[in-house]
């Protein structure tokens, strides 16, 4: 008998794990990349438009038309597609002029949850609604080309059970302390406080308009982009 020859089913198994060992030194097969086409997803409501644009990881939400319930309603898909596509920098633009208090604080308790900046949309006004939503950005962004956004303090309408139909403002106790609350949990107490006394300041002839540079001063905008 050869003393080098080895019987079959030794080879099999010395075979085998010569495979295993080659296969264990193989390189790692490389990491996928985030897929860098453009993708746009378009969800209709009432009164507006939310606009989901996807590159790579960054996400661009874009609102446009009223901030009202059914806004709040329908947000939950587009958030949830950019959750989906693991986007790592969010960012909401608003281009919504009109609007409801309250249902604007819920949907800015959504985005400030979700770590989103946000951006008021080149040569737009962003009324008292549209500025909560703005607030609660985690960077605050005001475009100053082509043309400059604006912040607009606008008046907030008396609840339905309260007040006089008066053009002054006249805030009820909860409306008090509702938006100080959620100002102070957005912005730096100093912001918090000057925005709260220019809603309280607001009447029904002609709203304080802030361009980009005295947002800026004021603390409620981070940056002008």
């Amino acid at each position: 008998m050869n003393p080098l020859r080895i019987p079959a089913h030794l080879r099999l198994t010395l075979l085998g794990l010569a495979a295993l060992l080659g296969a264990c030194a193989s390189p790692p097969p490389a990491r996928q990349e985030a897929p860098t086409t453009p993708s746009t997803q378009v969800f209709r409501y009432t009164g507006g438009l939310l606009t989901v644009k996807t590159q790579g990881t960054t996400c661009l939400l874009e609102l446009k038309g009223e901030i009202q319930a059914a806004t709040v309603r329908q947000m939950t898909a587009p958030l949830q597609a950019i959750e989906q596509a693991g986007c790592t920098h969010k960012t909401l633009a608003l281009d919504a002029t009109q609007g409801v208090l309250g249902d604007a604080i819920t949907l800015g308790s959504m985005i400030r949850n979700r770590g989103y900046n946000t951006q008021v949309a080149p040569g737009a006004t962003c009324n008292t609604p549209c500025m909560m939503v703005f607030a609660a950005g985690t960077e605050r962004w005001l475009p100053a080309e082509p043309v400059p956004a604006r912040i607009a303090f606008s008046q907030i309408p008396p609840d339905a059970d309260f007040g006089r139909h008066v053009c002054e403002t006249e805030l009820s106790r909860g409306q008090q302390l509702t938006l100080l609350r959620y100002l102070r949990a957005m912005l730096p107490p100093p912001t918090a406080l000057a925005v709260y006394q220019k809603l309280e300041a607001a009447n029904c002839r002609s709203p304080d308009v802030y361009g980009p540079q005295e947002a800026l001063a004021m603390g409620l905008a981070t940056a002008v982009r």
